[in-house]
């Protein structure tokens, strides 16, 4: 519990103010709490027409103070004790309703304060990591969704209950303070019961933190088919797939269920046993206090009085125990949630970042490797590109093409080799710098759920956003954008979904002539259009080309045959390189690749 305190501190230490504040409105509960037994003892002795001195706690006080046991106030008049000990109450809820108010605001204001903070954190943290990331989470981006959202709700519910675990232990202290003034012999003997309100507290725990780790792990994969269903709905009902992904979803869904069911009925089975358990201890409180009041060493009052401090120290209790149960399901959000913020898989930036070179001649990759996991994606890789080259990368699915120019974008860094813009390690300029002169166009466009004008804009927010017109002139954009309804304040939905596909692909191309980059990656750029949207997007693409440095990944050889070079890749390795003519001419890999699409 102590180590699930550090890991959630420095969250709340901005807040540390509030809390503390907090804390100290809990320790005045606590004390106000201890006070009501001996108020219900002081009217019920003006009720028996007894003066206060009868009271012990009241002496004692009196000791404390130096007022003597003949004090006015020990030893008022009964009917003048129980008019000021009424009015007393209406005082006394008022000042504890006001305490608690603030207390409990300020203790659940800085969770969602926290709460928000973790899930900025946790944003944040996904946009740094590398994109290798993603792919090696089991639950992928719907994993990650449930933790964002999902955890965080059981953290933040979690900490709320951190204040109870500091305030009601403290009340539980004064209540029984309360009653050892009171009756310490009775109260003794209610300490018997304590080791079996541990030990139900103990077991409850213990199984509640196994079972609470099982339950956010499927609620995972619940979120996880959740996104993918929706994401997939296209593909889902045009394969028939709907009772498939229901059933998937219904199994995952019950399990997660079940799992609930198990941490439900452990949660609420410690309440009746402990109940049970006080209802023996008022069966023996109440045997005993008879004996006492018989023999005249005690009395009603005083009856009352303890009877009213017990009942108030089952709510410490209760909650003391809950608070113990629910932050046992906090450890395992924390846990989880830390798996995240902990991760270390981001590419590293150097502390005195060179500026990404004005004058270069050569992009070149000396014998660069890369592995993901235990397989090698690309192999001892060595190629230049030259200034204003287009070269263009061919190769079987898996053959590296995609993990290349990821390289060099540094997506991810290679486990081995170098690659230099100039004379200048790209390891050595800041990746805000080095991406700012890399313009990428991928067959998956991806268009933020915004206007077509933000979406172009978005390729250089340091430029004029009227500039975005002859973007996506250049793109040739223009004219479709100004034929829709909205014209370039046109929303084009998630991800683009108003838009077809080579509309979408158009906006991509303006982003890209927007940003203005001097090198330019085009990965399958055509691949998915048919060929009326090829012929637009290709025209956008021409002119996107003119005066730079580009590496463009196709599988549609006809978009390629005019580079200045081609690579061929298979197998992470280039195998071949030459211009279209001279690799027909070698009848090699490439060659292969060119009788397969033409006839």
């Amino acid at each position: 519990m102590y180590s699930s305190w550090l890991r959630v501190w420095p969250f709340i230490r901005p807040y540390k103010r509030s809390l503390f504040l907090a804390l100290f409105l809990g320790v005045l509960l606590a004390v106000l709490s201890a006070l009501l037994p001996t108020l219900a003892q002081a009217i019920i002795t003006g009720f028996e027409r007894k003066p206060l001195v009868n009271i012990n706690v009241l002496k004692e006080m009196a000791s404390f103070f130096e007022w003597g046991t003949d004090h006015w106030l020990l030893n008022m008049e009964h009917k003048t004790l129980v008019l000021y000990t009424a009015i007393c109450f209406p005082i006394y809820y008022a000042l504890f309703g006001t305490i608690r108010f603030f207390h409990h605001f300020l203790v659940k204001y800085i969770g969602e304060q926290v709460i928000s903070d973790i899930r900025i954190r946790l944003m944040e943290k996904f946009m740094d990591l590398d994109v290798l990331y993603l792919s090696r989470q089991q639950a992928g981006s719907g994993g990650l969704l449930s933790r964002t959202l999902n955890d965080t709700l059981v953290l933040q519910q979690g900490l709320q209950y951190y204040g109870d675990l500091f305030r009601e232990p403290i009340t539980g202290v004064f209540l029984i303070t309360a009653m050892f003034v009171i009756n310490w012999k009775l109260t003794l003997g209610c300490f018997v019961f304590l080791p079996v309100f541990m030990g139900v507290i103990r077991y409850v725990s213990k199984s509640l933190k196994k079972f609470g780790h099982q339950s956010q792990e499927t609620l995972e994969e619940v979120t996880k088919t959740l996104k993918e269903g929706l994401d997939g709905v296209r593909v889902i009902q045009s394969f028939n797939l709907q009772k498939l992904v229901k059933e998937k979803f219904r199994r995952q869904v019950n399990d997660y269920l079940n799992k609930r069911k198990k941490i439900i009925k452990r949660e609420e089975s410690g309440s009746p046993i402990n109940e049970w358990f006080a209802s023996i201890l008022v069966c023996g409180i109440c045997i005993f206090q008879a004996e006492q009041i018989w023999a005249g060493e005690s009395d009603v009052a005083s009856f009352m009085a303890f009877l009213v401090a017990a009942g108030m120290l089952d709510k410490p209790v209760k909650k003391t125990q809950q608070a113990v149960i629910r932050i046992q399901q906090n450890i395992v959000a924390l846990e989880r949630l830390g798996e995240v913020l902990d991760s270390q898989t981001r590419v590293d930036e150097t502390e005195q970042p060179q500026v990404f070179p004005n004058e270069w001649e050569n992009i070149e990759f000396n014998d660069v490797s890369f592995s993901y996991k235990d397989k090698k994606v690309i192999e001892n890789i060595n190629l230049r590109v030259k200034k204003g080259e287009v070269v263009a990368l061919v190769g079987a699915s898996g053959a590296g093409k995609s993990t290349l120019v990821g390289l060099l974008q540094r997506f991810f860094d290679p486990q081995k080799g170098t690659i230099k813009i100039g004379k200048t390690d790209v390891k050595d300029v800041s990746t805000f710098d080095l991406r700012q002169n890399i313009g990428y166009v991928t067959q998956d466009v991806f268009l933020f759920d915004d206007t077509i004008e933000n979406n172009i804009w978005f390729g250089n927010l340091s430029r004029n956003k009227e500039e975005t017109l002859d973007a996506a002139k250049m793109a040739n954009a223009y004219n479709f954008v100004n034929e829709i309804d909205g014209g370039f304040q046109a929303n084009v939905g998630e991800r683009g979904g108003r838009l077809s596909g080579g509309e979408k692909q158009r906006i991509s191309i303006a982003r890209a002539v927007f940003k203005n980059p001097p090198i330019l990656i085009l990965d399958e750029a055509t691949s998915a259009l048919d060929s009326a949207s090829e012929q637009e997007v290709q025209k956008g693409i021409q002119e996107l080309l003119k005066g730079r440095t580009a590496l463009v990944i196709a599988h549609r050889l006809s978009t390629i045959i005019n580079s200045d070079r081609i690579v061929v890749m298979k197998d992470g390795k280039i195998v071949e390189e030459g211009t279209h003519d001279e690799l027909l001419a070698n009848k090699g890999e490439y060659s292969k690749f060119y009788e397969l699409q033409y006839q």
